[in-house]
């Protein structure tokens, strides 16, 4: 019998492997330049531990394109914070936060500490984990989001799949002999 020489069907789309590899390259850099560029920052004292994350909550609010007043509504209903629900008895939450009060926690971190249950709301409206990044930074750790924990794991089992690629050529080579 005849050996047929491999042909693409017509009808096939043809699959840019080359694009995709290029484009979990770079990924994979960015994460790598990001991990090593983000030192651990160890604070002093209290008040710098106040201005380090207040730094971090408004550069979280500036990246997320959000104004102050946005902030203050989104947490409020992230939180499910009204008047009504204050005022009740027994309350079913805290009183409303005020433009006032995230001004102040931003512009004075010293004298009006950001709660820390804020960050909570502040990570899942805005989408910018900067805040918690900051406080883990201090201890020397790094965040990850989901995206970069899957190139990562990716990355791991590309370099297992290689591992046993070297291996099986390895075993052949044995087998021949």
């Amino acid at each position: 019998m005849a050996r047929q020489t491999m042909k693409i069907a017509p009808n096939q789309l043809p699959l840019d492997f080359a694009a995709q590899v290029d484009t979990y390259v770079e990924a994979r850099t960015e994460i790598l330049e990001a991990i090593q560029e983000r030192p651990a920052s160890p604070v002093d004292n209290e008040f710098e531990a106040c201005i380090e994350i207040a730094a971090a909550v408004k550069k979280a609010v500036r990246d997320s394109g959000m104004s102050r007043e946005q902030l203050v509504d989104a947490i409020n209903a992230y939180f499910g914070r009204t008047e009504e629900g204050a005022e009740a008895d027994p309350p079913t939450c805290r009183k409303p936060l005020t433009l006032n009060q995230i001004n102040h926690y931003l512009s004075k971190p010293t004298e009006y500490p950001i709660p820390a249950y804020y960050l909570f709301a502040l990570h899942h409206v805005t989408g910018v984990i900067e805040p918690g990044a900051t406080i883990i930074a201090a201890a020397g750790g790094q965040v990850a989001t989901a995206e970069e924990m899957r190139l990562l794991q990716l990355g791991k089992l590309e370099q297992t799949l290689d591992e046993m690629r070297r291996l099986r050529s390895e075993l052949r080579g044995r087998a021949r002999r």
